[in-house]
């Protein structure tokens, strides 16, 4: 019940911002020839697809670079690199504490 209610409000909160920014936009396309008409839709429909391939290609990059910081990480934890290195740091600083 509270998620459909969250999820309502988003809904419709969506809905108030963009019905009036299509209803202009559908506005201007009817002044406009069929033929004329498709060329813009067939224009916004490549325009969204390249955007998704890049949205795509960026993630793909992003998610590369994770996967490799994560192994050096990995690397570094099973032959114990890190742990050295961490004991090394809070014993210096137990060290000047004391």
């Amino acid at each position: 019940m509270v998620n459909n209610f969250v999820f309502g409000g988003i809904i419709e909160t969506i809905e108030g911002y963009l019905q009036p920014l299509i209803t202009s936009a559908l506005s201007l396309l009817e002044g406009f020839p069929v033929w004329v008409q498709g060329l813009i839709l067939l224009a916004l429909a490549l325009f969204a697809v390249i955007g998704v391939f890049v949205f795509i290609k960026k993630f793909f990059k992003l998610f590369l670079v994770l996967a490799i910081l994560g192994a050096i990480g990995y690397y570094l934890y099973t032959e114990g690199i890190i742990t050295d290195l961490l004991g090394n740091l809070t014993g210096t600083i137990l060290t000047t504490l004391l």
